[in-house]
């Protein structure tokens, strides 16, 4: 709370110096930024509005001008925030790297990649932006895996060997005749898709086997995450603390395994993970690759998603779970599924409302190929809430031939219309190279068929591996031609679609996918197996 009352002092004090001297920049952006700290966007954007107009040649006001824009999702205007600021200041790393975030959030993966690049050409020992770059690859149509693989082998050798290993105290070993003590670590245990997953694990892990210890590296507070502290004995916030005492807090509970739910997403603790506070340490669900880090011994997954060959991509060891890698917990709320909206007379309409970053190049050009072969079908897809972002997409497509009158565009909103949308749809395309995952399982959730494309690592095979544990290879195209095939089939055909939608749910809730009693006893059987290794 004494943050907040500060932070309140500080704005007042700030608004009085803009209200005596309304012509200084440097106070319009120093009241700006403040607010912006504050939670007072609109009235932050103002004032370093006025901040650059005052003062054309203030860096610091271009730079946070185009951080409030990126988080208003105005991401076209915070690009030529960015682009201002690059003016003044050329081939300064930290600005070529929230450029190439903008980029991304636009779908313009290789503008993204390019950035990132060029600032760590510039500045190489920058853990975040080589994060973001090895992130921005997996979007990448035209990125290999192995380049993926040797990025990530890149960042640990840089940013992980160097921490070096801390010393673990003298601990009993596991023996099977106490309950194993299992760290997770994350920044996303609230109601998000790494909160929901682990808190389906929670709820069914037999506590005679297995006492989860949670270490939450997220401030905020919700009412979702009071739920989930509820499941578990023991819960450390660890927003606040350095890496050092993280990994000190770690050593001190004398965990039998830690598991990483965030590889290389926001809010990770990578530099605890390297230091190695755990004597055995595994990465799970939240992160579609490997870490890069020897210290983290094993990576969970299974044999759809990761089958056999794929294992010299990561820096783990694979620990392939008997079903799946991860389970889906079905939102709070939800609407019911209604079948499919062209059978009612509406045009055939294709969808995807994925992360939109996931629109590759490849996949532009299969989805072009998809509606010139269905005549009169359309496409929804879901884009920031940003003109800047439909603008680009529209003309990626048009490049192959599909206008605007194909082109339905629908934004992020609250979590009910984001499902009542599945309704509006009557086959979900899943993006590539980088899959839906928990998307995809909300798709299914709803009732509306997904189709896939069989990829080749598990970052393009989570379609694969959904679709297969709910018994739908008809959804699964081993190429693009055949995807192309198979969706021009389904629309020809829609009834025989909505015979496959019908019972959907059903299929999902009698899947492995949500089987969660039967995955708490597969993982806790995994990990007793490799901590008494």
């Amino acid at each position: 709370m004494s943050g907040g009352g500060e932070n309140s002092g500080s704005v007042q004090s700030l608004r009085r110096e803009v209200e005596q001297h309304p012509d200084d920049a440097d106070a319009r952006l120093q009241l700006g930024t403040a607010l912006a700290e504050s939670g007072q966007l609109a009235e932050a954007l103002g004032h370093l509005q006025r901040s650059v107009e005052l003062d054309p040649s203030l860096v610091r006001g271009h730079i946070r001008l185009g951080n409030l824009l990126r988080e208003l999702s105005r991401t076209g205007e915070a690009v030529e925030a960015y682009g201002c600021a690059l003016e003044l200041r050329p081939g300064d790393p930290f600005i070529l790297s929230n450029l190439g975030n903008a980029w991304l959030d636009l779908s313009e993966i290789s503008r993204a990649i390019d950035c990132y690049r060029e600032s760590l050409r510039i500045y190489p020992d920058a853990p975040t932006t080589h994060s973001n770059l090895i992130f921005a690859m997996q979007y990448d149509s035209d990125t290999s895996r192995e380049e993926i693989a040797t990025a990530h082998r890149d960042w640990g050798g840089r940013f992980g060997q160097a921490l070096g290993q801390a010393e673990l105290p003298d601990r009993q070993a596991f023996d099977g005749r106490r309950p194993m003590r299992v760290g997770f670590l994350s920044a996303d245990f609230r109601y998000h898709p790494v909160g929901r997953m682990a808190s389906a694990l929670w709820r069914n892990l037999d506590r005679d086997r297995v006492m989860p210890v949670v270490y939450d590296n997220s401030a905020d507070d919700s009412p979702a995450k009071r739920r989930y502290r509820e499941q578990v004995a023991q819960w450390h916030s660890i927003a606040a603390l350095p890496d050092a005492a993280v990994t000190e807090r770690i050593r001190a509970d004398r965990l039998d395994v830690l598991i990483d739910l965030s590889g290389h997403t926001s809010g990770n603790r990578l530099a605890v993970l390297a230091q190695k506070p755990a004597p055995v340490q595994a990465t799970l669900f939240a992160y579609p690759n490997t870490t890069g880090l020897s210290a983290v011994d094993w990576r969970i997954t299974d044999s759809v998603a990761d089958p056999p060959g794929a294992d010299p991509c990561y820096a783990e060891q694979l620990l392939r779970l008997p079903s799946v890698a991860w389970v889906y917990d079905a939102p709070e709320k939800s609407p019911e599924p209604v079948g499919s909206p062209c059978l009612g007379g509406e045009p055939f309409t294709f969808g995807c409302l994925n992360n939109p970053a996931k629109i590759s190049a490849a996949t532009v050009e299969t989805w072009s190929a998809i509606l010139r072969a269905c005549s009169g079908a359309r496409i929804t897809l879901l884009v920031r809430d940003d003109s800047a972002h439909e603008g680009l997409l529209l003309a990626k497509f048009e490049r192959h031939g599909i206008g605007a009158g194909q082109l339905l565009f629908t934004a992020k909103g609250p979590e009910r219309d984001y499902l009542e949308s599945h309704n509006r749809i009557d086959l979900m395309l899943d993006p590539f190279p980088y899959n839906g995952g928990v998307t995809t399982g909300d798709c299914l959730w709803m009732g509306t068929p997904i189709l896939a494309l069989e990829g080749d690592s598990y970052v393009s095979r989570q379609g694969v591996s959904l679709l297969s544990s709910v018994g739908l290879p008809e959804l699964i195209a081993a190429d693009r031609e055949e995807l192309v095939a198979k969706a021009a089939g389904w629309c020809a055909v829609p009834e025989h679609l909505a015979k496959l939608g019908g019972d959907l749910r059903g299929k999902l809730q009698r899947s492995p996918l949500m089987d969660h009693a039967g995955y708490a006893r597969e993982l806790t059987e995994a990990l007793e197996r490799i901590v008494t290794a």
